[in-house]
């Protein structure tokens, strides 16, 4: 859906955040992207900030997909900060290697220790080209201010995605923190994406744009989007 709207599509070193409005269809939208990638090999993690692990897999399992599968052989893994963040315990590891930024802490000053380390070594080919989505990376300014958040996308993220050619998607809850964090976030990245609700007659209609995408041609006009029986989302346009 994204990639058809940008000349070339996206390619491994990106760096995009989604500002997304909460009643949109983005977290839908994230998963559904996933299934795409893994459907043509692509490699994918899938950082969960505010659902349960189990959550995601039985998305992607009620698609078609073999998860236990997936994740057994690296193609698929989930990282978990969610547990973290409400209290369940150590998050939850994968059953092939260790994602990046996955610690015991939900504080981006540790998470920068162990990336600081990593940028100083070279990546293993399964740690390169993979596709990186955040299901909230919004939820990091609810334990770390946002100069801190910002200043570890620039110093940390970024380097790292350019570093192991990763296919990185951010997401931000839209109107929800100062404009100085969202302008700062902005300037990080390689494009950006808008998701939104509109009121729509009797009804509620869904729509996404790609705002931004530096040094290539973009096609910035609203997208329709629908949610099909199974839960996918799809362009209605």
């Amino acid at each position: 859906m994204l990639g058809q709207l940008v000349t070339g599509g996206f390619r491994y070193g990106d760096n995009l955040v989604v500002e997304f409005q909460s009643d949109s269809l983005w977290y839908e939208t994230s998963l559904t992207m996933a299934a795409h990638a893994l459907r043509n090999g692509i490699r994918t993690d899938y950082h969960t900030l505010q659902h349960i692990p189990n959550e995601i897999r039985e998305a992607l399992g009620s698609w078609g997909l073999n998860v236990e599968k997936l994740e057994a052989e690296g193609t698929f893994r989930i990282i978990d900060t969610y547990s973290l963040a409400v209290g369940l315990g150590a998050p939850e590891l994968p059953k092939v290697g260790r994602p990046p930024y996955q610690t015991q802490s939900i504080k981006v000053a540790d998470w920068s220790i162990l990336i600081a380390q990593q940028l100083k070594s070279t990546p293993l080919e399964s740690e390169t080209r993979r596709l990186h989505i955040d299901d909230n990376t919004s939820v990091l300014n609810r334990y770390n201010k946002e100069p801190e958040v910002a200043d570890f996308w620039r110093t940390r993220i970024a380097p790292s995605v350019k570093a192991r050619e990763l296919l990185l998607v951010n997401s931000l809850v839209a109107g929800v923190y100062t404009d100085p964090f969202y302008k700062q976030f902005e300037s990080i990245c390689d494009g950006i994406v808008d998701f939104k609700s509109e009121q729509k007659g009797e009804g509620i209609e869904h729509f996404l744009r790609v705002r931004m995408m530096r040094g290539r041609n973009f096609d910035s006009r609203w997208r329709r989007l629908r949610l099909l029986d199974n839960g996918e989302v799809t362009t209605s346009d």
